[in-house]
């Protein structure tokens, strides 16, 4: 039987300089929804906006919130949230992001029901000012060799199993800034299985100040990635060199229209 005294999932949101208008409606996202039993931590990373005063409105004891006295940028502060949670389960947010109601209880649905599966994620439906909303989706069952192409877990909508991912020390790289999803999850495939709820469970808010509008930081570190998964791939078996090398020309040649 689970202590009721700890929260089944932890909930983690790292914010900096966030619009007080989307701040909020994440905020109520995860309060507002029908599974009940979490923390929300929230972690102030030095922003010189006053968010602090947005987040003190909401008087609810299951958030829990804190601040860096300097900007410590992304990485390190999703991992300080990491160090915070008590949860059996790890959900991460988005301060731009909406959850939708059933998230929370859709995930931690599947992963009761599938002791089998380290990580759930799910399709979003992406908000544009310029054009109409669209469903992005992604693979129901991937594994490594689906992450060469793209990463298959959309990050702000994903929920993992915490004692699976410290058995094998995963943590976000602090030396990413843009993919740090990316290149956590092309680490953690290797070890454990993936799914992705084939319906959307978030509506992510894409505006000029995403992270991922940041091409150059992207492209690199997207690069980095991808080389990484195909020498964990090929191993040191000789026979695999020559496809080695026809893959690795492949994404040279990707990557380089970007810096024209």
């Amino acid at each position: 039987m689970e202590n009721s005294n700890i929260p089944l999932i932890s909930v983690l949101l790292p914010v900096y300089n966030a619009k007080s208008v989307y701040l909020k409606e994440c905020i109520e996202s995860i309060l507002n929804q029908t599974f009940k039993n979490f923390e929300l931590l929230i972690l102030n990373d030095g922003s010189t906006k006053d968010i602090e005063s947005i987040i003190k409105l909401y008087n609810d004891e299951r958030i829990k919130y804190y601040k860096n006295e300097v900007n410590l940028g992304i990485t390190k502060s999703r991992n300080k949230l990491l160090s915070l949670a008590s949860g059996k389960y790890i959900a991460i947010a988005d301060h731009d992001d909406i959850s939708l109601p059933e998230r929370l209880q859709k995930e931690y649905d599947f992963l009761e029901n599938n002791s089998d599966i380290s990580l759930v994620s799910a399709w979003i439906q992406v908000k544009s000012q310029k054009r109409n909303d669209v469903i992005w989706k992604t693979k129901q069952y991937p594994k490594i060799l689906d992450f060469l192409s793209r990463c298959e877990i959309i990050h702000p909508v994903c929920m993992w199993r915490k004692e699976d991912f410290e058995k094998y020390n995963l943590r976000y790289d602090e030396e990413y800034y843009g993919v740090q999803d990316y290149e956590l999850f092309s680490k953690a495939v290797k070890f454990l299985k993936f799914a992705n709820i084939q319906e959307p469970l978030l509506i992510y808010r894409k505006h000029t100040n995403n992270a991922s509008n940041k091409k150059k930081v992207m492209c690199l570190e997207t690069y980095k990635v991808q080389v990484n998964i195909l020498k964990f791939l090929i191993s040191d078996k000789k026979s695999q060199d020559k496809l080695f090398k026809k893959y690795l020309i492949q994404i040279k040649h990707f990557w380089k229209k970007f810096f024209r």
